[in-house]
């Protein structure tokens, strides 16, 4: 693609710091890390391209995503909760503006017209309710038993990485003081989806694949761009653990997803504090490796 370089440096430096690195990560970090997504994106979109030939489709589509992640069943459930929540969130918005406009009416008969289209939207779905809709089918045609649609839609097997992740990021909260926690609090809301122009021509740039990608497509890719840095960024702490860590038994021990002694509070190694962790930031290094 021609023009000026396109680039999520601020983005993916925000992101790092909301799954744990410091504020400002190194600079050489944060271009690695931009790197590796990026390469990680375009293997994606290569093998989703390959997807879509194979199904005689002329565009990457959820149905091609959905079949990449198919022996990934929590990033699955992660994408649908992800869709149900934006659903949900559309379907009280205009619920809301549909009892608005029933109380104002009786007062005002100049909305009648107002609330006639309303009513009538309400009988369609909104686009979010749509995407979750074509999420459920597209797992549904890969799906023959419906067992991995009732997984999505269920909180049943715990995603214990997640839960570690959480704890981790729990752990780091209370040492903030306000003005660092709201900084933090900032940084875990920042996505690539909130420039989606931007990001599908970074994802693109340099490469010859395919720029026929739906929108339902770009925000699964987006959620896998995110969560990919939260994976490198959590195993990077974790072999930071274990550098920290001298007791050979105690290293091969996993992370504790439950509190045995509750109430009594314990975040696993109890000899790594938090400034263990975040004493320093994450080197090219500990993320290369």
């Amino acid at each position: 693609m021609n023009g000026a370089k396109v680039g999520f440096f601020s983005e993916i430096e925000k992101i790092m710091h909301g799954f744990g690195d410091v504020p400002n990560p190194l600079r050489m970090s944060v271009e690695l890390m931009e790197n590796l997504i990026k390469k990680e994106l375009k293997e994606i979109i290569r093998e989703a391209e390959t997807v879509a030939e194979f199904r005689m489709s002329s565009k990457i589509d959820i149905e091609e995503i959905v079949f990449l992640l198919r022996r990934n069943k929590f990033k699955l459930r992660r994408i649908y909760k992800c869709l149900e929540t934006k659903a949900l969130g559309s379907k009280i918005e205009k619920d809301a503006s549909e009892e608005f406009c029933k109380e104002e009416y009786d007062f005002d008969l100049a909305r009648v017209d107002r609330l006639l289209r309303l009513e009538k939207l309400s009988q369609r779905n909104s686009k979010n309710e749509r995407n979750l809709i074509h999420f459920v089918k597209a797992l549904e045609e890969l799906d023959t038993f419906g067992d991995l649609v009732d997984f999505c839609k269920e909180e049943g097997e715990p995603d214990l990485a997640r839960v570690d992740r959480l704890l981790r990021l729990e752990k780091v909260s209370r040492d903030l003081d306000s003005a660092r926690y709201e900084a933090f609090a900032k940084a875990r809301t920042v996505r690539f989806s909130c420039a989606k122009q931007k990001f599908a021509q970074w994802a693109l740039s340099g490469s010859e694949l395919s720029s026929n990608i739906t929108e339902l497509a770009w925000l699964a890719l987006d959620f896998l761009a995110f969560e990919a840095i939260g994976q490198i960024v959590d195993t990077s702490f974790l072999l930071r653990k274990t550098d920290h860590t001298t007791d050979s038994i105690q290293q091969r021990m996993p992370s504790l997803t439950s509190n045995p002694g509750f109430p009594s509070v314990y975040f696993g190694n109890a000899g790594l504090t938090c400034a263990g962790l975040l004493g320093k930031p994450l080197t090219p290094d500990e993320i290369i490796r």
